[in-house]
């Protein structure tokens, strides 16, 4: 019989702690203070206006890093293998992109967002004299490499 309690105890808990957490939610749900920022919607061109294409051949991975930059310093010519996102959380940075034999530069500043181009060499710089701070996703896959060096 004690052991019947128990089981019955056990289940009132578990649905207590459920009900708590309906209504917690449901309460985060309707908090119309709770502020959004879009940031990319439906992008489908990267910052090179090319089509973004994802890596389909490995189990996807994602992973993502703050970058900064502090006045004067580059990263150096480097590619990515896979698409990512930079949101610019602080700062100013310039991007200098190589293609087809000529140096593009696009240069972005806080609260700036883009999906980088994959297979492109590019130097990012701080030609400014606070820190540029980048927040980077990269959506990538197993076995590709998210930076390659020059």
């Amino acid at each position: 019989m004690s052991i019947f309690r128990f089981h019955r105890k056990d289940f009132q808990v578990k649905k207590i702690i459920g009900l708590a957490l309906i209504l917690l939610f449901n309460g985060c749900a309707k908090n119309t203070s709770l502020k959004s920022q879009m940031l990319l919607n439906a992008q489908r061109l990267n910052v090179l206006e090319q089509p973004i294409i994802y890596p389909t051949q490995q189990p996807a991975e994602v992973t993502s890093v703050i970058s900064v930059l502090q006045p004067g310093q580059e990263t150096g010519w480097h590619k990515h293998m896979v698409p990512l996102h930079s949101y610019v959380m602080e700062g100013t940075c310039t991007l200098e992109f190589e293609t087809d034999g000529e140096v593009q530069t696009r240069t972005f500043s806080k609260g700036d967002t883009w999906v980088g181009a994959a297979d492109i060499w590019h130097n990012a710089s701080n030609r400014t004299d606070q820190p540029a701070v980048v927040f980077v996703v990269f959506m990538g896959a197993e076995g590709l490499e998210n930076i390659v060096f020059r």
